[in-house]
C-alpha cells in the first residue's frame, strides 16, 4: 500500500479510543473506506471522510492494528 492508496478496513486488532491526539467524530470501524495520508516504515496516518469530505476520523494505524482490502 502507498500514499493516497484507498483501503477498506476489513478487521481491527485495536480497539481505538478518543484521546487528545484524536481528531473526527467517532473512531475507526470495520467497513470503514479510508485513504492512506502518510507511509511510515510500520504504521500509515489513515483517514475517512463523509461525502462531503468531512472528516469522520484521522488515525495512525500500526500495521498489526488492523486488516486492509486495497480499493483503489
Amino acid at each position: 500500500m502507498k500514499q493516497y492508496s484507498v483501503v477498506k478496513i476489513t478487521e481491527l486488532n485495536t480497539v481505538f479510543k478518543a484521546h487528545e491526539n484524536s481528531f473526527g467524530s467517532r473512531s475507526p470501524r470495520v467497513g470503514d473506506i479510508a485513504t492512506i495520508l502518510d507511509v511510515y516504515e510500520d504504521a500509515y496516518d489513515l483517514e475517512c471522510s463523509d461525502s462531503d469530505g468531512v472528516t469522520i476520523w484521522l488515525e495512525m494505524f500500526n500495521t498489526s492494528d488492523a486488516t486492509f482490502e486495497l480499493i483503489e
